[in-house]
């Protein structure tokens, strides 16, 4: 098979799709198998090694190309398939192509587009898409339900396969690694708790933050340590710990690369993890592979991704959120219990299980 792979994502700041696109164009290279891929990246990304990390393979091809004359790539380049891991699906295959749909945040809740015109013109297009390809990908159940509810695609046209959790994320938590994380972050010796997510107000910082205000007398001492981007448009980390006089306690440290986010989630007392709204939620199973003991939402993906290993929380109920961390925090036999669930639970969402999944996929439709 010759399969086409829209690889643009995987240049520069990669971002959820990218980091998706990047493990599972990896698994399937590891597949050993004889199918070659072309990986679609837009022009200039050779240059200056921009796409690194790499090594050579006579499966993997690259091709740089404008998105104008992508229509015609799939044809010109002989390909078997096309798959669109960000949404879209610039060409086809003479087995035509498939699409990726990880969720549907700002279909849901259009309120908190930035598109000036909002999402009606984005949404058009992709049930366009969605329509036109073999078949719809989507990394949850939940995503599943979102695009047959939303965009009235049949569920039998929608193909789950779960993201997996990257091996970078594993264990890393020594006196030497505690005592460098907490020089860095000014962490005190009570520990700290970690949040992940960003500003964005479908990560819920807010209530986050509000229940640490909320139970703060019975956290110990520990530092709250924010971690992403800062600001955006609709909140601030800063604004809102000034707004609950959590000055003292907050860190933010903007975005980390993914060895020091390894050190956080080996190294934290709790993890939480309140987010509305997730197509998939991979913090949660990083978290779990580094053995962090996690709170997170009862809504959207995160059931699904987290099963008993998490404690379960309505992202929007700020006392059940506080009375969570409290309980977490007070009881070491339920840390405990929680670490060991999670070592077990991400051994079921691998990268090498989803290639499997996705080569499968790619045969029975180009047969």
């Amino acid at each position: 098979m010759r399969i086409g792979i829209d690889a643009a994502s995987l240049v520069g700041d990669k971002g959820g799709v990218g980091w998706h696109t990047h493990h599972l164009l990896r698994a399937l290279l590891e597949l050993k198998e004889e199918t070659e891929y072309l990986g679609y990246l837009r022009p200039g990304s050779l240059q200056a090694d921009r796409l690194t990390g790499w090594p050579p393979d006579r499966r993997m091809r690259w091709v740089e190309t404008p998105r104008w004359l992508m229509s015609w790539r799939g044809r010109w380049d002989r390909l078997d398939l096309y798959h669109g891991p960000n949404f879209k699906m610039h060409t086809e295959g003479r087995y035509g192509g498939i699409v990726t749909i990880h969720d549907l945040w700002l279909v849901r809740h259009p309120e908190y587009s930035r598109k000036l015109l909002g999402q009606a013109g984005s949404s058009k297009r992709a049930i366009t898409t969605a329509n036109r390809a073999r078949k719809v990908v989507t990394v949850s159940e939940f995503s599943a339900r979102e695009i047959e509810s939303l965009y009235g695609i049949p569920r039998d046209h929608v193909v789950v396969i779960h993201n997996g959790v990257s091996d970078d994320f594993a264990p890393l938590a020594n006196e030497e690694v505690r005592a460098e994380v907490c020089a860095r972050w000014a962490i005190p010796a009570a520990g700290f708790i970690l949040f992940v997510g960003g500003a964005d107000p479908r990560k819920n910082h807010r209530g986050f933050l509000q229940a640490v205000a909320r139970s703060r007398s019975q956290l110990g001492g520990r530092a709250i340590l924010l971690v992403g981007d800062a600001e955006h448009p609709q909140g601030s980390y800063q604004a809102t710990a000034q707004s609950l006089g959590l000055e003292q306690e907050v860190r933010c440290t903007g975005r980390l690369d993914r060895e020091e986010l390894r050190r956080l989630y080996s190294c934290t007392d709790l993890f939480v993890f309140p987010s509305r709204y997730e197509g998939f939620g991979m913090p949660v199973l990083e978290a779990m592979a580094c053995g962090a003991p996690t709170i997170t939402s009862s809504t959207s993906s995160l059931p699904e991704v987290a099963g008993d290993a998490a404690l379960l929380v309505d992202p929007d109920d700020v006392e059940g959120l506080a009375d969570a961390m409290v309980t977490a925090l007070s009881d070491a036999d339920l840390r405990q219990g929680l670490r060991q669930r999670g070592f077990e639970r991400t051994k079921l969402f691998t990268w090498q299980r989803a290639a499997a999944a996705t080569s499968a996929l790619y045969r029975e439709l180009c047969t």
